[in-house]
């Protein structure tokens, strides 16, 4: 298609919207309620105007004006400026002063825009000391009218009053995750974004919503100061672990390209915060990839045999996927693999084989992880994640709140020498380490599921027909004939990530037209790298960089395979016997619970 913009001729390949187009083009036309991963905006902000038809044209907001032939738009000029500005104040007026406290000072759309456009603070605080006392009480008053704060559950918090109504988090729960857990509250002139009726949220905690608002009406639920708390507690022993995408995504708080290689920076960094150890999640993530091919290899097994069993059998790493299972389809919750996510694995292993192997009191022990995932922090919370009163993770923070607090202790990032883990509970294999890129759980389940199987070296361990971000990916993997298998079978697995796409899974497995043997599942954009504690911005480019580097670094492994990880094979001799074990079912795995009862009728 061709269009005419600011005077110039382009040929338009993909775009269906002007903003679209002048995106395409490379012309910036400021925005925030459009994102490019969702569907065209509703031009709520009024940011985005350009001119139709030329100087004199009429104007007109650019996020859902539709593309047609021959279209003459100007993206500048006094006349457009003037409105963009204008509509700006109105956005800011309501945030100005309160950008000190903020936890999105620094990185959020709305201040960028008020710091391009010159607007300045002091034009919108009054001055408080000027106005008598009842005007100051009134002032205060009518500020918080509305106001809504919502920190009831352990993975998000909601403060309504940085919020510009965008209906970006309507739009991610409503489009990606299918979900609707907020929505348009009130009328008219008191109009806000909130849960239905203001009730405390209660959904998948992925933390989409955080990743996507523009300002910091919804972000993690910050769990630092608590951190230093622990920190600064000499009587315990202060261990951490790292979530495989954590390394790939980090940097990116501290000026780095994303997908930068940070894992000895990382490790320096806690240690200067006060960690005694810090181990590797990836690690645990070999160990979660020898149960769950254990699992899997005993279910064909049984379904070869003419047995009962229950297929697809579907991953349990990601939190927020298990939580929909429970909360939305819990009839196939016997379908989720029992083997707990790769922390719960670790802190189960810290607070029992380590403080047996160290001989000290597992009381003494403060367990406390760095994840990419908001929900991480519910899971950490969940009843079945705890041994004698006791959970086995403490503490979970987010990649962005990890770097927060490295700003406040002046920690110097960039100039940090590298770390190494701790030995015991910190090597890992490739296969652990791709765990953070949707289709990486399939792919190492995989390359330990065939030769568990056929008995035979897999001599390409590359499986590319589930890697990538397609929503949904298909692959039939045959596993020859061995000791094991009479005959050589088909396996047949599929991988989604974002919970529509799951989805539609399910409603396939509901009406019996599954025939899935395996199927992994990650709730967020991307797996673990595009998490609702991620670095903020994520969009698709950055995701790519992410994966792109976290596939370079397995390739690089001298060991990618999870069941020849060492360090795991000497944990099975030394304390758990061997996969699958009664000792192995006790600590490494767990159970699930019906929640559709906790749901509204509403919901």
């Amino acid at each position: 298609m061709q269009i005419k913009i600011d005077g110039k001729v382009y040929n338009i390949q993909k775009a269906k919207t002007v903003l679209e187009a002048c995106q395409e083009v490379g012309i910036e036309i400021p925005t925030l309620c459009h994102h490019n991963d969702l569907l065209p905006a509703e031009g709520v902000c009024r940011l985005c105007l350009v001119k139709v038809g030329g100087k004199n044209g009429r104007i007109s907001t650019s996020c859902n004006l539709q593309l047609e032939e021959y279209m003459e738009i100007i993206t500048n000029d006094q006349e457009i400026d003037k409105g963009r500005k204008y509509n700006l104040e109105l956005l800011w007026v309501d945030h100005a002063g309160k950008c000190a406290k903020c936890v999105r000072n620094g990185n959020c759309e709305l201040q960028k825009l008020a710091k391009k456009f010159k607007i300045e603070i002091e034009d919108f605080v009054p001055n408080v000391s000027k106005f008598e006392k009842n005007e100051q009480l009134k002032l205060l008053k009518e500020s918080l009218k509305n106001r809504v704060v919502d920190d009831a559950n352990p993975s998000i918090y909601r403060d309504n009053q940085y919020c510009i109504e965008c209906r970006r988090c309507i739009k991610v729960c409503r489009e990606i995750q299918t979900l609707d857990s907020y929505g348009m509250n009130y009328r008219s002139i008191k109009t806000k974004v909130g849960t239905p009726h203001e009730t405390p949220l209660d959904c998948i905690f992925c933390g989409q919503c955080a990743t996507y608002c523009p300002t910091a009406a919804i972000t993690e639920k910050d769990d630092t100061e608590e951190l230093e708390k622990m920190l600064s507690d000499s009587s315990r022993l202060k261990i951490f672990q790292i979530a495989p995408s954590v390394r790939f995504t980090l940097g990116e708080e501290f000026g780095y390209e994303p997908g930068t290689f940070v894992e000895g920076k990382i490790i320096s960094a806690l240690r200067e915060l006060g960690a005694d150890l810090v181990f590797d999640t990836a690690f645990s993530a070999d160990l979660t990839i020898v149960e769950e091919a254990t699992e899997l290899a005993n279910r064909i097994l049984a379904k070869l045999a003419g047995k009962s069993v229950v297929l697809p059998m579907f991953t349990s790493c990601c939190p927020s996927w298990v939580l929909y299972v429970e909360k939305y389809w819990p009839q196939f919750i016997p379908n989720l693999s029992s083997c707990k996510s790769p922390q719960q694995m670790l802190g189960a292993m810290i607070k029992t084989f380590y403080a047996e192997k160290r001989k000290i009191n597992k009381e003494s022990i403060l367990s406390l992880s760095v994840m990419p995932c908001t929900s991480k922090k519910f899971e950490a919370k969940r009843k079945e994640m705890s041994r004698d009163g006791l959970p086995d993770v403490d503490l979970v923070v987010t990649t962005r709140e990890l770097a927060r607090l490295i700003r406040r202790k002046r920690i110097d990032f960039r100039n940090l020498k590298d770390g190494l883990f701790d030995r015991s509970l910190g090597i890992h294999s490739g296969a652990g380490l791709i765990f953070g890129a949707t289709g990486g759980v399939m792919e190492a389940a995989l390359r330990t599921a065939y030769e568990n199987l056929t008995c035979e070296k897999l001599e390409k361990i590359e499986f590319e027909s589930v890697r990538g971000l397609s929503g949904i990916r298909e692959a039939t993997i045959v596993f020859p004939k061995s000791q094991y298998l009479k005959s050589s079978i088909n396996i047949k697995v599929a991988v989604a990530h974002e919970i529509r796409n799951a989805k539609k899974i399910l409603e396939i497995l509901e009406k019996g037209d599954c025939d899935y043997d395996f199927v992994e599942v990650m709730a967020c954009p991307g797996g673990c790298l595009g998490g609702g504690g991620q670095p903020i911005p994520t969009d698709n480019q950055v995701r790519k960089k992410r994966m792109m580097a976290i596939y370079n670094q397995d390739k690089g492994l001298p060991i990618r395979k999870s069941h020849e990880n060492q360090d795991v094979i000497e944990l099975y001799e030394n304390y758990l016997g061997e996969p699958g074990s009664e000792k192995s079912e006790e600590f490494l795995h767990t159970n699930y619970q019906n929640r559709k009862s906790d749901l509204s009728e509403d919901d």
